[in-house]
């Protein structure tokens, strides 16, 4: 039993920051939403719907980085933070995709109608916009990640955290 909640705390821990992250981000998104559709009310739906984003993204990266496709690309830290935005930013969309598609789904009487119904009812746009944010989000934790990973953990509290000439330089 121990040996299970060791292995329980440390996935958590490694799911921390991620979770943290996306968790801001999809309620920046979801306010944004509320604002640009003139939606005001910032219902439990909506929080629990950025909620699971955030953690869905979350656990979606943990196992990418598990995956030996993550690190296949050799190079620069530049190349593989561009490498892994772009694998976290396809599983990302296609669950953006999903999320309009279940609604229209469910309105229309199934997943083909709703599909076909998602050209004329979806505002484009918008999700174009939504969709620009959430990979500019990835970018961002991608690069901070990848960093951390380079510099490590330690140093990185180092830099941020010290005190007068401690500090760095």
């Amino acid at each position: 039993m121990a040996k299970l909640s060791t292995i329980v705390a440390r996935e958590v821990r490694k799911a921390l920051p991620a979770v943290i992250f996306f968790l801001v981000l999809f309620h920046l998104i979801a306010l944004t939403k509320a604002v640009s559709l003139a939606d005001y009310q910032f219902t439990a739906l909506r929080t629990a719907g950025a909620t699971l984003a955030a953690l869905i993204v979350a656990k979606a990266i943990l196992v990418a980085e598990a995956l030996p496709l993550t690190r296949r690309l050799p190079g620069s830290l530049a190349l593989q933070v561009l490498w892994k935005t772009l694998l976290y930013s396809a599983v990302v969309l296609a669950f953006r995709v999903v999320e309009e598609l279940i609604p229209l789904a469910i309105r229309h009487g199934g997943v083909w109608a709703g599909a076909k119904a998602m050209g004329d009812e979806v505002a484009w746009p918008f999700f174009a916009v939504i969709a620009l944010w959430i990979i500019a989000g990835l970018f961002l934790y991608t690069l901070i990640s990848e960093l951390v990973h380079a510099v490590g953990p330690e140093r990185v509290r180092a830099l941020l955290f010290a005190r007068g000439e401690s500090g760095p330089g």
